[in-house]
């Protein structure tokens, strides 16, 4: 099979889980997303500062990269805090950008690499670093599989370098303002090899079964919220499939018969805080999958299949623009319009003001954060796993009215009727 990219280190979190998933994706075509897009070139533009020396990411502002996205200036302050970061920690060290490194004795797949941001050989300490530039998700360093394949890639390419002790993963988000770093020793790694190897070998042997019987058993099989979270196949996996129809009905669902008056049926049904908290923990996976199928019925539909009782129609237009602001603001001041009705001004924000004056006027910046305000977040519920502290409720207890006595009575009576 093609291992290059069906076992790659960024999808490790899903295919050492669920390897039926790497024969499912075959032939799935990804477009992938302006997400995407714009982290690849974030990832070009800090290779492009690194390599430079002591270049600030302001000089390519404007420039832009290969796949046409361009440098804004949001995005060279963001790629500075990785920069720096990075610059700090190579002082003294050696550092290699953009590392391809040989995954092929892990996977068993020929010429398998995969690119590592960054590589740090300290005296005894070899160090991987990985840029996430998107906004959504916060992703932790700590056993983090993606990162400890490509120190596996790093060690057997530079073992004979350095006498190394430890090895430091580390992951920036600048744009979330999070850096995580995790460290092990080169044991602990490469213990954490044989689990790779033994994944990989699943995997093949899926890859085998699909073939031979053009389906999967069930243990290929392992849906799972951070599995299926980027997997390509989740509209067509029929273990998903079964999973979140299993739970949200409460029963074996036959698919040749409507679903829909079971799912109303556990609408309406009252639940104990024990099974509420079992659909809890299954929502992100059921709304991530319902997503896949309503992105798989309109692949299918803007492809020209027929998928039975829906259509395709035209949304909603869009907001008015202008095709050339200069030109109406030409004809606009030819009219002698004022400029207060021409115009809308508006205050920058704190975050703008900070990334203005924080560091080139601290001074000046110090003056105007006295006057920064910033509400408390809303409660939401999260799990207990999650590092954030729980917020303590308190209920007020009422009296037992029952127990009163009629003069007592009387007065809560009173104090009732004056609140109304």
């Amino acid at each position: 099979m093609t291992t290059h990219a069906k076992l790659s280190p960024s999808g490790a979190d899903r295919w050492m889980v669920c390897p039926g998933s790497v024969a499912l994706e075959d032939g799935i075509y990804d477009e992938g997303s302006e997400y995407a897009q714009e982290g690849t070139a974030a990832h070009e533009m800090a290779q492009l500062v690194l390599e430079s020396g002591t270049a600030d990411a302001d000089k390519y502002i404007g420039k832009r990269a290969e796949n046409g996205v361009e440098m804004t200036e949001d995005m060279a302050n963001n790629i500075m805090i990785y920069v720096n970061n990075i610059r700090d920690y190579a002082k003294g060290n050696e550092l290699m950008i953009e590392q391809r490194l040989s995954i092929a004795h892990l996977t068993g797949e020929d010429d398998a690499k995969g690119t590592s941001d960054a590589v740090i050989l300290t005296a005894d300490e070899l160090q991987v670093h990985d840029l996430k530039y998107g906004r959504g998700l916060q992703v932790n360093a700590e056993k983090n599989k993606q990162l400890m394949i490509y120190a596996l890639g790093a060690l057997r390419e530079f073992e004979l370098v350095g006498d190394f002790k430890r090895v430091r993963l580390v992951i920036h988000q600048p744009r979330l303002q999070h850096l995580s770093e995790w460290d092990c020793s080169v044991a602990e790694l490469l213990a954490f090899a044989e689990e790779v190897e033994k994944g990989a070998q699943r995997c093949e042997a899926a890859v085998t079964f699909y073939k031979t019987h053009n389906e999967l058993h069930e243990k290929y099989l392992n849906p799972g919220e951070k599995q299926c979270r980027f997997c390509k196949a989740k509209a067509d996996c029929p273990s998903l499939r079964s999973h979140v129809l299993s739970t949200v009905t409460d029963s074996f669902v036959d698919l040749d018969k409507p679903i829909a008056p079971i799912v109303e049926e556990r609408l309406t049904a009252t639940y104990n805080n024990d099974i509420l908290a079992n659909l809890l923990g299954s929502l992100d996976l059921i709304e991530d999958w319902c997503k896949s199928i309503r992105s798989k019925a309109d692949g299918e539909l803007r492809a020209g299949h027929d998928v039975p009782g829906y259509k395709l129609v035209q949304g909603r237009k869009g907001a008015r623009a202008w095709t050339s602001e200069d030109e109406v603001e030409a004809i606009m001041k030819s009219m002698r319009l004022k400029v207060d009705q021409m115009y809308n001004f508006k205050l920058i924000s704190p975050t703008q003001t900070a990334e203005l004056l924080k560091k080139d006027k601290p001074k000046c910046w110090k003056r105007v954060e006295a006057f920064i305000t910033q509400s408390e977040g809303g409660l939401s519920v999260a799990p207990l796993s999650d590092k954030r502290q729980a917020v303590v409720i308190q209920v007020e207890e009422f009296n037992d009215l029952t127990e009163l006595d009629g003069v007592e009575m009387h007065q809560v009576v009173d104090e009732m009727e004056g609140l109304v």
